[in-house]
């Protein structure tokens, strides 16, 4: 894609064609040469479900993608790991790594990548530079992050060390801003609003500071002015017991300022007036906060180990989530019933909290992310060790996991699913494959963008992914 048909190059009538011998008078055309089509060949558009491209992105050591945003325009921004020499070790002690940012356009095609190098003391071996972020676009053309850093790194604004930050980039790549946050937090996921406002959904040990005067719970969400300046926040949960704690995984603004939550919560957990018993390894639940940062509505299932790993809205403000869940639930009317290894399931919830439609996708399989389009079809991306048949795992086994993708329509009714097949992992040291899905999302047009990393040789019908360690790859299929 994005090559121009191949053009003839025009002839004037007074010269004669190459190789013709004579010169032919003007008006008069050669019998023995047919006259150009009126209409050229019309162009197959590629069928539902093809890719139509795949960018791989690495270096020689291990990669790994973290996070995935598209802007208005349907550009593509990325956050990746580059360098990971011992990722295979019982103790890993790379003293230097890359945060790698990337703007492509939505044909794949590079606009603009960055890599800042994240270093610490090469003693004593125990330290460890590492990176973590999130990603979101910020409405204007650029991008917003927020993440955690262990070591220095300078961003382009200044050198800063070890622990939160957030940074705002312009469109054209230049850091406008980067800040560290004064406070000791683990940022989960982030989200920007069309103004700019940054989104980040976050974990502490107590109360936190955010700077500019701004505190938040243990649990929640922080609000930053498209300055980089903390504005708010708000708790997700409220730990009611001894060790309970709610942990907010990924998060989704709406058009009306709301936010819908999603995460796991452990041990006795108070959601507005509702106190609620979490799983000693985790219970799951979907909420939404309005835009003042009180509770509009929460799901939570207290019988069932698991968590929502994953939200998404749609325009009209319904929400899709998924996670892997053990026991069983009821939503909508509709049993879901987990199985002994935790099984993947996807829910739907209306704007105002009503509960639309759920389906649990059978076992041997897991759920890396869910994307909801504006006319109600939703996308489930995850790995899956079983074939899918129906937007179910049935009995034929596929040897090991394979990357799925799963539609559906607005009613829960499965659509099409399509494997991205690939040989068993192999042992490297301590690992047995490093591969996942971070991020997915779906374009304006439909289409589905996929955003991870994996070390075997994989087929995503644009020819093999031949990775040399750890590579990151971004692909895109046609709706």
């Amino acid at each position: 894609m994005g090559c121009p048909p191949s053009e003839q190059p025009s002839v004037p009538g007074e010269v004669p064609p190459p190789g013709s011998g004579t010169q032919t008078p003007p008006g008069n055309q050669n019998p023995q040469t047919p006259p150009p089509p009126a209409n050229p060949p019309e162009k197959v558009p590629p069928a539902s479900g093809a890719t139509l491209w795949l960018a791989k992105e690495g270096a020689a050591q291990d990669d790994l993608a973290l996070d995935l945003a598209v802007d208005a325009t349907g550009d593509l921004f990325t956050a990746a790991v580059h360098g990971y020499d011992d990722l295979d070790a019982r103790t890993p002690t790379d003293d230097a790594v890359e945060l790698v940012l990337t703007r492509r356009s939505g044909a794949g095609q590079t606009l603009w990548t960055h890599a800042y190098d994240v270093r610490v003391d090469a003693v004593p071996e125990a330290l460890r530079a590492d990176v973590h972020v999130r990603v979101a676009a910020d409405g204007a053309g650029g991008m917003l992050l927020a993440g955690n850093l262990q070591g220095t790194v300078d961003l382009g604004t200044g050198k800063f060390a070890d622990g939160a930050f957030v940074a705002r980039l312009s469109p054209d790549g230049a850091t406008l801003w980067a800040y560290r946050v004064p406070g000791e937090l683990t940022v989960k996921d982030v989200a920007a609003d069309a103004e700019g406002r940054l989104y980040v959904a976050y974990t502490a040990p107590g109360r936190v500071d955010l700077g500019n005067d701004v505190k938040g719970a243990s649990a929640g969400v922080a609000v930053f002015a498209a300055d980089g300046a903390a504005e708010r926040a708000f708790a997700v949960g409220s730990a009611e017991s001894e060790g309970a704690s709610a942990e907010p995984l990924s998060l989704a603004p709406g058009a009306d300022g709301s936010v819908a939550v999603a995460g796991r919560y452990t041990g006795t957990v108070r959601f507005g007036t509702n106190v609620t018993q979490g799983s000693s390894a985790g219970s799951p639940f979907v909420a939404l906060y309005r835009r003042n940062g009180a509770l509009g509505w929460a799901k939570v299932r207290p019988g069932v180990k698991g968590s929502a790993r994953d939200v998404s809205r749609d325009a009209a403000g319904d929400v899709v989530a998924g996670g892997d869940f053990q026991g069983g639930f009821t939503w909508a009317g509709a049993t879901l019933k987990g199985a002994a290894s935790p099984s993947p399931f996807v829910v739907v919830t209306g704007a105002d909290g009503t509960e639309r439609w759920a389906r649990d996708l059978g076992v041997d399989a897991s759920v890396q992310g869910v994307a909801i389009h504006s006319t109600g079809e939703v996308l489930v991306v995850g790995y899956t060790y079983s074939w899918l048949e129906n937007g179910a795992t049935g009995t034929d086994g596929l040897g090991s996991a394979q990357l799925f993708t799963q539609r559906f329509d607005p009613t829960g009714q499965p659509l099409a699913s399509r494997l991205f097949l690939a040989p068993a992992p192999e042992a490297r040291g301590e690992l047995y494959g490093v591969e996942a899905v971070p991020a997915v999302t779906l374009m304006p047009d439909g289409d589905a963008v996929l955003f991870g990393h994996t070390d075997r040789v994989t087929d995503f019908g644009v020819g093999k992914l031949r990775p040399t360690r750890g590579d990151v790859f971004l692909v895109r299929v046609k709706y």
